[in-house]
């Protein structure tokens, strides 16, 4: 804040920040379109060349196409098992509830490396090698708390009256959890598999020790850095940026035909 005709410090800081945090992207951003073969600054042009050399890498195709089935079975394991949870942990108010779920948010708490050092130590104690399974188990730890985070939340707000009165006109748990709860919590459901997902696609360091000889969109920038340095980089990191926005979008179309609102106002609400 500043006096009359002072100097406006709060809008120069907003500025400042701003610049700081956004910056790094936009250069980045703009060096993917660059057509020449080196990252120097004013770029040499504007070309769409190196998103036509990454996407005719092999190499990058396999990460890519391993990245997104890792990505969609995180997200439905992670969902599944999140709702399961939740239903138990909103249902059931004891000590020993509340206690696994403190537990369950304990991964949010833990530095990647550790979640990691500790995936190799189990694999070498159990013989489990390196693949799809060990990739998904790793991004589940990591994105569970979150998903359970978001589900639960909406199971404590909704009207419970509802799933009473179905008992009462005679349906079975099972057909109240399957007919009534789970409708009205799917926006929720839906939501968390869209952030599981997100998470799930950008995961770098706990996949470099859970994922072997395969490759990931992450850890192929990661070992293409290691090798030269040149746009086709910096167009590998604008599809790591793109992928969870544009499933954000659809999450946002979906939502808003289905239930009226959008994917934000729908996280907004879990969060109240």
């Amino acid at each position: 804040m500043s006096g009359r005709g002072g100097i406006p410090w709060l809008a120069i800081t907003c500025f400042v920040l701003i610049v700081f945090l956004y910056a790094p992207l936009l250069v980045a951003t703009l060096y993917a379109f660059n057509s020449g073969n080196r990252l120097v600054w004013p770029p040499e042009g504007l070309s769409l060349r190196w998103f036509g050399h990454v996407f005719g890498d092999e190499l990058f195709m396999k990460a890519f196409s391993t990245s997104m089935s890792a990505a969609l079975i995180t997200a439905v394991v992670s969902c599944s098992i999140g709702t399961i949870a939740s239903l138990v942990f909103t249902r059931r108010s004891t000590r020993i509830a509340r206690l696994v779920e403190a537990l369950g948010r304990l991964p949010v708490m833990l530095p990647p490396l550790f979640i990691g050092i500790g995936f190799v130590a189990l694999m070498k104690a159990t013989t489990l090698s390196p693949s799809m399974t060990t990739i998904v188990a790793g991004h589940t730890i990591i994105v569970l708390p979150f998903v359970i985070l978001i589900v639960a939340a909406r199971l404590r707000t909704y009207e419970i009256e509802v799933e009473q009165a179905a008992r009462d006109l005679g349906a079975t748990p099972i057909q109240v959890i399957v007919r009534v709860t789970l409708p009205i919590i799917a926006p929720a459901i839906f939501g968390a598999f869209l952030v599981a997902f997100a998470f799930s696609f950008d995961e770098l360091l706990i996949t470099n020790f859970t994922s072997g000889t395969q490759s990931t969109v992450p850890i192929y920038v990661l070992g293409r850095l290691r090798r030269l340095v040149d746009p086709s980089a910096n167009a590998v990191a604008v599809i790591l940026l793109l992928i969870p926005w544009i499933a954000f979008g659809i999450g946002q179309v979906v939502l808003k035909r289905l239930t009226g609102s959008g994917l934000s106002d729908t996280l907004m609400r879990q969060g109240r």
